[in-house]
Formats: C-alpha cells, sequence, structure tokens
C-alpha cells in the first residue's frame, strides 16, 4: 500500500497549497483517506487503475452498515471526488470511477441554538477572572458577537483585530478572507484579555501582529481541538440535556440577528457562507420559534392544543 501512502500525501499537499482548503477540512480529508485506504487494503486493490464503479459501491455500502451519518458519507464522498480528480488529471488514471457516484440526500435538521437567559448565563459563566478565564470569556464573547467558526477563531492573529474601527479580518473556508464587526461587549473583553492575560500565557513577550490571538497554557496559539473543548464545557454547564455543540453559537448568532431584523444578504456576509441556500436555513429557525410562541401565548393556539 505504499502506493496509496504516496498518492494521499501528494492528494493532501495539493489540497493545502492549490486548493487552499482550510484546516479543519484538510484534517477531515486526511481521516477519509485513512479510512478508503483501509478498505482498499482489505480488498486488496493496490493501484489506482484498478478502482472502479463497483468497489465505490461496495465501500458506500460498508459506510452505510457502519452507521455513518449521511452528512459524514457526503463528505467523505466529496473526498474521493476531489482524490479521483485529481488523479486523472495527474495522468494517473483514464477513467474517474466516482462520476456515477450519486451524494445521498442529507436529512434536514435544525440548528441547535441557545435561548437568550441561555446566552447570558454563558457569557457569565467563565468569571472574567484569572488568566485562562479572560481568554475563555473573550473568546465565548467573540463567538456569540461575530457568528465566526471555531477554526476561524483560532487563526486570527493579533494583528487581525482592528480596534479602532472595532472589526476583525477573518479567513473562512477556502482562505476567503472577510471583514467582521466586533460587538461592545467583545470589544472589551478582547483589550482586557489582551491587556491582563496574553502577556502572562506568553512569558511577558512582546506582542507581535503575527502573533495568535488566543493561545492555551504554554502561549501558544490555541488548537481548534483545544477551543472546542473549552466551548463544550461551558456548554454543558449552561444545558447539561441539550446537547448543544460550540457550532451553536454560531447559530444563535445568525437566528438572534434575523429575529433583531438582519437581512439575509447581510447575514450571508458575516458567516462567510458562499452559498444563500446555506443561510436560509436559518429563516425555518425563527419560523418555528415564532410558531411556539404563537402556540404558548395565543388563546385560541391553547385550546386548539388541548383539543388535540
Amino acid at each position: 500500500m505504499e502506493i496509496w501512502q504516496q498518492i494521499c500525501a501528494d492528494f493532501i499537499k495539493y489540497l493545502k497549497t492549490q486548493k487552499n482548503l482550510s484546516e479543519h477540512t484538510v484534517l477531515a480529508y486526511s481521516s477519509d483517506l485513512k479510512r478508503f485506504c483501509q478498505y482498499l487494503a482489505s480488498v486488496k486493490v493496490a493501484e489506482p487503475a484498478e478502482v472502479n464503479l463497483r468497489i465505490i459501491r461496495n465501500y458506500l455500502s460498508q459506510l452505510y452498515e457502519a452507521g455513518y451519518a449521511r452528512s459524514t458519507i457526503s463528505r467523505k464522498l466529496a473526498c474521493l471526488r476531489s482524490l479521483f480528480r485529481y488523479l486523472c488529471q495527474a495522468g494517473k488514471i483514464d477513467s474517474n470511477p466516482m462520476l456515477l457516484i450519486r451524494t445521498p440526500k442529507k436529512t434536514k435538521s435544525l440548528p441547535r441554538l441557545l435561548y437568550s437567559g441561555e446566552v447570558e448565563i454563558l457569557l457569565d459563566n467563565p468569571g472574567k477572572k484569572g488568566k485562562l478565564g479572560l481568554r475563555d470569556h473573550a473568546l465565548l464573547e467573540l463567538l456569540y458577537s461575530s457568528g465566526i467558526r471555531i477554526g476561524e477563531a483560532v487563526q486570527i492573529n493579533l494583528g487581525d483585530v482592528e480596534f479602532e474601527q472595532a472589526v476583525l479580518r477573518v479567513k473562512g473556508k477556502g482562505q476567503k478572507e472577510r471583514i467582521v464587526p466586533i460587538g461592545t461587549y467583545a470589544f472589551v473583553a478582547l483589550q482586557r484579555y489582551i491587556n491582563e492575560s496574553w502577556r502572562l500565557l506568553c512569558g511577558n513577550k512582546i506582542a507581535s501582529p503575527t502573533d495568535p490571538l488566543f493561545v492555551n497554557w504554554r502561549g501558544k496559539r490555541l488548537t481548534t481541538r483545544g477551543a472546542y473543548g473549552i466551548i463544550t464545557k461551558y456548554l454543558k454547564k449552561v444545558a447539561p440535556n441539550r446537547n448543544l455543540t460550540p457550532h451553536s453559537l454560531r447559530h444563535t448568532f445568525a437566528t438572534h440577528l434575523l429575529e433583531g431584523g438582519a437581512d439575509l444578504r447581510s447575514l450571508q456576509e458575516l458567516l462567510g457562507h458562499s452559498r444563500m441556500s446555506s443561510t436560509q436555513i436559518y429563516t425555518h429557525v425563527t419560523g418555528e420559534r415564532i410558531k411556539a410562541v404563537y402556540d404558548k401565548a395565543h388563546p385560541r393556539a391553547k385550546e386548539r392544543t388541548e383539543r388535540s
């Protein structure tokens, strides 16, 4: 399987240097490739040219039998489409076995989000004291204030924060850069974290514009996994039975903006969505919330509920 190991290494390098995919996507694709190579080894497929439609379909069946979610299978297929397109372009294979493979339809589920009261409790949870408490508070405030992704937050450098204009420069998927405003509470939390905590965590070093904004207890850049664990810890304290994830803060940001009167186009730009369809899911969320409020508050709605 040395051939496949070299192919995967070259492909990952291609994704990083030519396609400019995010670190999160590259890590996910690396995991997907590892799983695919394990399958190829089990069916003794040593060369790329040996992969055909039957092998891909059998692999797909194995994924379904293993209980993977449709969204996960869709991503694994996207990885393979990109891989075999790359192999065709590189002249490694003559035909693409992925051309006749359809992506499974995703099950549409509404995003999980926090209620206003839960947001207040969450943002007060770190205590706003101590080196790590100040960092955690700034991170939580920023995520709710801006709606940026976890992976985007940990990539921010000190030089990306424009305090005079109260905006951030954020690199999103595909290394696309966008400008995101910072709310007042997040602004204050960031200033306090940088002034009172950042240098202590970094061993009193002199700050440089290229230094990471969010660092761990050793003064190194906070990783996506590290930030995920921090936020999950606080979410479990606020809503232990609701299965919220750090991405719920992004969903909450978007939903609260729409409920406050923001238009979809502006929200799309703030979230960094390339397609409007990705943003429109939040119109369904707000619709469900409005219906829930109506059912709870309107006398006739209550009466209908009791009769049914």
